[in-house]
């Protein structure tokens, strides 16, 4: 590993490609590239916040950490209707469509408000029972499965304690939650991306 050429590449990144570094990929990062990252953070006179997000993302999680970064999760906004009813959760919809003999059966997941979880899994429904079953022989297929994982997923749309997907969600993303403590918009706009990927 040549830490000149890395310095050097980090030198010519955009503010925002050193941001997305460090709050989301720190963690496979080597400790050399780390201090690189982050001696160009204090050299941009960055948000020093992203090398605690660093950090964050290199330690062990202890329990006490996972209930602030939850807390802070399940408080924030609802991201698709803004309602602060209620509480932020995570689960996966899945979705089929189909042409011919092709078929496309996608996962993905979804962060939002209970409501809101709710109302995707009937749009997912609704829309692979229009254009899933169209695909020989697969399409039949997928779409049922659809419909059955769907139905199991939105049993974990209003669980009062963080479920597994919610879980999986904060310990993979600890450096966009650091970074929330005092950029909250940063975790609404992640979490918006997270949720257009399908």
């Amino acid at each position: 590993m040549d830490l000149n050429s890395i310095k050097e590449n980090y030198k010519n990144y955009d503010n925002w490609e050193i941001e997305k570094i460090a709050s989301k990929e720190a963690s496979a990062l080597k400790p050399e590239v780390i201090e690189i990252l982050k001696s160009e953070i204090t050299k941009r006179n960055l948000n020093l916040n992203l090398i605690d997000s660093i950090d964050s993302q290199r330690r062990e999680l202890s329990e006490s950490e996972f209930i602030e970064y939850y807390t802070i999760l399940r408080n924030l906004p609802c991201p698709n209707c803004k309602s602060r009813t209620q509480k932020i959760n995570a689960t996966f919809i899945g979705q089929v469509v189909s042409i011919l003999i092709i078929t496309n059966y996608e996962k993905s997941l979804k962060v939002s408000c209970s409501n809101c979880l709710d109302e995707m899994h009937n749009k997912a429904n609704t829309k692979s029972a229009l254009l899933g079953w169209w695909g020989i022989p697969w399409g039949p297929i997928h779409t049922i499965r659809s419909f059955i994982f769907n139905s199991k997923m939105k049993k974990n749309n209003r669980t009062e304690k963080p479920n597994e997907i919610l879980t999986s969600f904060i310990i993979n993303n600890i450096g966009i939650l650091e970074k929330a403590k005092t950029q909250p918009e940063k975790l609404t706009e992640f979490i918006n991306q997270v949720n257009n990927e399908i």
